[in-house]
């Protein structure tokens, strides 16, 4: 198996070490016309604009001032138009699309940007002018120097973000504030040292072996076919595992090789939701990804889609989380 390549965000100074490497688009013509989901994290994940209560957003000042000037983007790029958005504690999720008409400034055909020589009504100018508009109302930059793209390619995946955006909040709420969920299992494995592993779908073999270091418990949903793969080679190399169900905590049979890793404390299944819950679905899906994000202290990414909702939750990721791709 190839050594996994770092996952580093774009715009990332170029002399300092790289820990990750982009998981999306690097070098891609930010001025053609298309759908962009965006993501700008405050420095450090710091909590600047808010805090989210029972499920709902409530901006502080600065929070309004970060919605105030998202919703007037448009009167100063008139290519952008803004579709769903939402300003949370320490992060800006957005949707926009930069439209066809006119497409072209000062005779400015579609190109590449280089780092360091913006190209008027590109989507990285966009965004500096929108970070720079916030920073001069709060008197201090709160934001970290890059931001996060994912190209939305058709109306599926446009559908499939607005509910992410919209659920953002709620699930933020319940992975921060959330509480102790429901355990099955040795909650001793919350001890250990944890790999998470994420994996879109439409991929079901992973060649080789995860990276796995010594003591380390596996954390995942295990809910794509690379994640299950990996949960039947954990269960087949007696690997210590916690499983996030997106359901209520599953009872399992006796005799089954579940059964005998709980009982032999390499199994841990947790699970906040309802028991009357037998059956997992997209937000729920969502909710388990993030805590796996939250929780693990680094993260292996097996397949990605580059518009699914993987994409989308990867760009929530503290900048200091060791993050690699296989």
């Amino acid at each position: 198996m190839p050594a996994p390549k770092s996952i580093r965000p774009r715009h990332a100074v170029a002399q300092l070490t790289p820990r990750r490497k982009n998981i999306r688009m690097q070098g891609w013509d930010f001025t053609s016309p298309g759908w962009y989901f965006l993501t700008i994290c405050t420095r450090d994940m710091r909590p600047v604009f808010g805090t989210v209560v029972k499920g709902r957003m409530v901006l502080n000042e600065a929070g309004r001032k970060a919605d105030k000037f998202w919703r007037e983007i448009p009167a100063h790029f008139p290519r952008a138009v803004l579709d769903e958005h939402v300003v949370m504690p320490n992060h800006v999720h957005g949707l926009l699309n930069l439209a066809a008409d006119g497409w072209s400034f000062h005779g400015v055909t579609a190109r590449r940007e280089a780092f360091g020589k913006p190209v008027a009504g590109s989507v990285s100018t966009i965004m500096r002018s929108y970070k720079g508009a916030v920073t001069r109302a709060l008197g201090r930059n709160p934001w970290q120097s890059r931001f996060y793209e994912v190209r939305a390619r058709d109306e599926a995946a446009r559908s499939n973000i607005r509910r992410y955006i919209r659920q953002n909040p709620e699930n933020y709420d319940a992975v921060m504030n959330g509480g102790e969920p429901k355990f099955l299992g040795d909650k001793a494995l919350l001890d250990l040292p944890t790999l998470g592993f994420l994996a879109s779908r439409g991929q079901s073999v992973l060649h080789g072996t995860l990276p796995l270091k010594q003591g380390e418990a596996i954390v995942s949903g295990f809910l794509s076919p690379m994640e299950r793969a990996v949960f039947r080679a954990g269960l087949a190399r007696k690997r210590p595992m916690i499983w996030v169900l997106p359901h209520g905590l599953a009872a399992f049979r006796s005799g089954t090789a579940c059964r005998a890793a709980i009982e032999e404390g390499r199994l841990l299944v947790l699970s906040p939701f309802d028991p009357a819950l037998d059956a997992p679905n997209a937000r729920r899906a969502a909710w388990c990804n993030q805590y796996v994000l939250a929780r693990c202290d680094r993260l292996v990414v097996g397949h990605l889609n580059p518009d699914g909702m993987l994409a989308c939750i990867l760009a929530e990721a503290d900048p200091e989380k060791e993050i690699v791709r296989l």
